[in-house]
């Protein structure tokens, strides 16, 4: 009779959880040709979604429409919001590899910094994809945190020529990972629940490796899940519900080309359910 109790308890949450869906957020044909690219990396804040293409930054409402966009060098890879500025990671030939921007997409600081594409901040702590980053198959990829507080007292040193600051020196840790399978690239994405890491990659034969890490980073384990065009997770005044809630970004129409006619760049927004370890899709149509 306990067994029976418990089993329908387990089946009542999966009911409700399958009721409590999101609506999906597609944006406008069209409204995201202002830069050209796919999409590399998201975040969000309570008021905004922010899509970092590989040369620049969109900022969206929570219905999908572009509230404004601002070019940066390329390549401008993931990003992550965390206490009103944007912190976005570059691989870039200009000499520095972070960006830090306000809630309106203004830059406010520009660092030298060992950078990859994925980025995220949790518990004070910046936690960057450090490569390596070959287009080639490969087992291994870089994870290095640095200190936020460091970086973050280093905004109002700017120098006024423009040139980046070197902040080597808020380097924490670095651990390298074997995630068990072949990938393409380094970290694509970062994103955390505020206990966890997520880190996404290109697997190298498809199923995508989503790789859960303590804030220490060490591996908790390995879950096949394609988010690497951008994800992250609600902040608590979008989440109804007492288990982790993200959204990840898929593309729909054509990237390669600016302004095409036939297949205008959009982006759908779906939304998962973080339940007993499996992710569930929340997504309503």
């Amino acid at each position: 009779m306990k067994k029976l109790t418990l089993l329908l308890i387990a089946c009542i949450a999966t009911i409700c959880i399958a009721q409590d869906k999101i609506p999906a957020i597609i944006t406008t044909p069209g409204e995201l040709d202002a830069i050209k690219g796919h999409v590399q990396g998201a975040c969000c804040s309570d008021s905004a979604i922010y899509l970092s293409h590989a040369g620049g930054i969109f900022k969206l409402d929570w219905n999908g429409k572009v509230l404004k966009h601002t070019e940066l060098p390329q390549h401008t890879g993931d990003i992550c919001y965390y206490k009103g500025r944007i912190y976005d990671s570059l691989s870039n030939p200009q000499g520095f590899n972070l960006m830090v921007l306000d809630e309106d997409l203004n830059v406010v600081g520009k660092y030298k910094f060992p950078g990859g594409d994925g980025a995220t901040v949790l518990n004070d702590v910046l936690y960057i994809g450090t490569g390596p980053c070959p287009s080639q198959p490969h087992r291994y990829s870089s994870i290095s945190t640095f200190d936020l507080n460091r970086i973050n007292k280093a905004e109002n040193e700017q120098p006024k020529d423009g040139t980046a600051i070197d902040l080597r020196n808020t380097f924490l840790s670095k651990m390298t990972l074997d995630y068990g399978s072949e990938t393409n690239y380094g970290v694509q994405d970062f994103a955390n629940d505020g206990k966890y890491v997520y880190a996404m990659f290109y697997a190298a034969n498809g199923g995508d490796p989503c790789v859960i890490l303590t804030p220490d980073l060490k591996v908790v384990r390995t879950v096949r899940f394609d988010a690497s065009t951008g994800f992250d997770f609600l902040p608590p005044s979008r989440n109804k519900s007492s288990n982790p809630r993200f959204f990840r970004v898929r593309h729909i129409g054509e990237w390669r080309k600016q302004n095409a006619k036939t297949q205008p760049a959009q982006v759908r927004i779906e939304f998962f359910e973080i339940v007993d370890g499996n992710f569930i899709n929340i997504t309503e149509n």
